[in-house]
């Protein structure tokens, strides 16, 4: 089940506020599918072990997290690394968090993967990671377990404090969806993310604040319906597709000029000189242009993937990783060539290719290649039309295909 909505999200919210332009932009590329990464099945799975603990200690449950050692959440076994550098870290920076408002009453866990609806926008809902409630307060919690850009509760817009719009989206939903769980009380949401810069980061929200923002959705919802909806660039278009064919971001890459490069003809000192100034812009160019790729790269893969056609493009199988075959197997084979039981299992997995492949030096031995085994392609990727792997036909083109097959043994069953 998504946990988004199609008109607007947590996620979307900040960037249908600041360009009501991107709603109907966005809808105007051809779909694309979301596509699995190392990193958005690491947090779901870290999202899966928060959720189940959370659920326990809702419940009156005693477990501690290392008893969830080597099971299974989403598609990976839990480790000694997700315990100590996101599972732990994330149940402290809580604490952290329910002590600072702790009034002498135990937070109750009263919400855990909340769905809530946001009020006046058809379609529009959210789910809300924790919520925990006592006499005097309401903490909506939202966990993060990405390690690369920090996400912080409030930031600034370079004119003042702005609450992260994400957590005024889910705080207005679940204020609108679970009343009684705010009667008498104040509102706090948060951020943890172990492995960020900041943590935990938090902040009180009024009722006013929350009314202000639905007011303001309401609007950028009504403004991107228009014929004319503003269009502005900022740091919301960061994971916006429609960079691709937005006049704001391309127009800047067609603009080489902005790279006339400034000798430097002054000391370096802490005044600002021209050539600081070419320094700035040429960051910036550089910075957009990676960001333009990413989203170019998805538009084409998306667009060949529904049977287009780009001069010098087309599909490839994405290539897969190696992996041990039967655990068994392996395990039997590699005990024949003289490696020890703690030497193959490092509990609760096998080995990596890497250290079988140092004590197999040590033991003047060799991996068998049939140990390893390559998975079948899932999926498909962008290349050149010079690219030496087999070509891939589009799923689109292949039910062409089919279809028209179709057609033509209907016609010779006629004949």
């Amino acid at each position: 089940m998504s946990k988004h909505s199609a008109i607007v999200g947590g996620s979307t919210a900040g960037r249908l506020l600041n360009c009501p332009a991107s709603l109907a932009r966005i809808r105007a590329l051809p779909p694309t599918a979301d596509l699995p990464s190392e990193y958005a099945d690491e947090g779901t799975a870290m999202h899966a072990v928060m959720d189940e603990l959370m659920r326990l200690r809702r419940d009156g449950g005693g477990a501690e997290p290392g008893d969830y050692f080597g099971i299974h959440f989403h598609d990976r076994a839990l480790t000694d690394e997700h315990l100590d550098s996101m599972i732990y870290p994330a149940l402290e920076h809580l604490q952290t968090l329910e002590q600072e408002y702790d009034t002498g009453g135990a937070f109750r866990v009263v919400g855990v993967e909340q769905r809530v609806t946001f009020p006046g926008v058809p379609g529009a809902f959210g789910t809300v990671d924790l919520i925990l409630q006592n006499d005097r307060f309401v903490l909506l919690v939202d966990w993060k377990f990405g390690q690369g850009i920090g996400v912080k509760c409030v930031y600034s817009d370079g004119q003042g404090a702005i609450v992260n719009p994400q957590l005024l989206y889910y705080a207005a939903a679940a204020l609108k969806t679970k009343p009684g769980l705010f009667a008498k009380r104040r509102i706090i949401v948060a951020i943890i993310q172990p492995r960020g810069l900041d943590p935990l980061t938090f902040t009180e929200v009024s009722r006013r604040e929350l009314k202000m923002f639905v007011e303001d959705l309401h609007g950028a919802v009504l403004a991107a319906v228009d014929r004319d909806p503003p269009l502005r660039r900022g740091e919301w278009c960061r994971f916006a597709p429609c960079k691709v064919s937005c006049p704001l971001w391309t127009g800047p890459l067609l603009d080489l000029t902005m790279l006339d490069k400034e000798p430097r003809t002054v000391p370096v000192g802490r005044d600002v000189t021209p050539y600081g100034e070419y320094l700035a812009r040429a960051k910036a160019l550089v910075d957009t242009a990676v960001q333009f790729k990413t989203e170019l790269d998805s538009q084409m893969h998306a667009y060949l993937e529904n049977g287009g056609a780009i001069p010098g493009w087309r599909l490839k199988a994405k290539a897969t990783r190696r992996q041990w075959a039967d655990a068994d197997t392996v395990a039997a084979t590699l005990a024949g060539l003289g490696f020890s039981a703690d030497e193959i299992w490092r509990d609760p997995e096998l080995l990596t290719f890497q250290q079988a492949e140092a004590i197999a030096r040590r033991l003047g031995e060799k991996i068998p290649d049939e140990l390893r085994v390559a998975p079948p392609p899932s999926g498909t990727t962008l290349a050149t039309v010079d690219d030496p792997a087999p070509v891939v036909e589009p799923p689109s083109t292949l039910m062409e295909k089919f279809a028209a097959s179709l057609r033509l043994l209907e016609q010779q069953g006629q004949e």
